[in-house]
């Protein structure tokens, strides 16, 4: 009985080590999709020899997220009142922790957002500031998957 144990142990080992080296499971850095050259830019509409566009707009015209990111529209709530949005998106997909990270900076800073803080562990939380609105970006990576929340909130002056 106890080898039998010990075996099912080793098998399992030897499994997790064989799905590690699946390229399936392996993360994928944000913009390495392929096939994208000569891509139109979604907010500037600018296309031809300019890189290819590595994020797209959702229901926020000034917060960018990678292509590689999918919505999960059964978790995500928009409410809008006139000129008034506020909500959160929630985006899946296995991408890299830190390579979403440095797309959300840099991207938020080409939308005139300003980080105001972060902290890191065991998740990773993004402030950012602009005129009249706040974001914060959740990052939760897990086993085999990334969680991207996005809470988008007016301020209070």
């Amino acid at each position: 009985m106890r080898f039998g144990k010990i075996a099912l142990v080793a098998l399992l080992g030897i499994s997790l080590l064989w799905l590690g080296g699946c390229s399936i499971f392996s993360a994928q850095p944000v913009g390495a999709q392929s096939g994208q050259s000569g891509a139109q830019d979604q907010k500037t509409g600018k296309g031809g020899s300019a890189p290819a566009a590595i994020g797209r707009y959702y229901d926020f015209d000034d917060i960018q997220v990678p292509n590689a990111l999918k919505l999960d529209k059964k978790r995500s709530l928009i409410f809008r009142a006139g000129k008034f949005k506020a909500g959160v998106l929630v985006f899946t997909d296995n991408l890299e922790v830190q390579s979403l990270i440095n797309f959300f900076i840099d991207s938020m800073q080409k939308d005139n957002w300003v980080l105001q803080g972060s902290y890191k562990y065991p998740r990773v939380v993004l402030f950012f500031a602009k005129k009249g609105k706040t974001a914060v970006i959740n990052i939760m990576e897990d086993t085999f998957s990334t969680e991207v929340t996005i809470w988008v909130a007016p301020t209070v002056d």
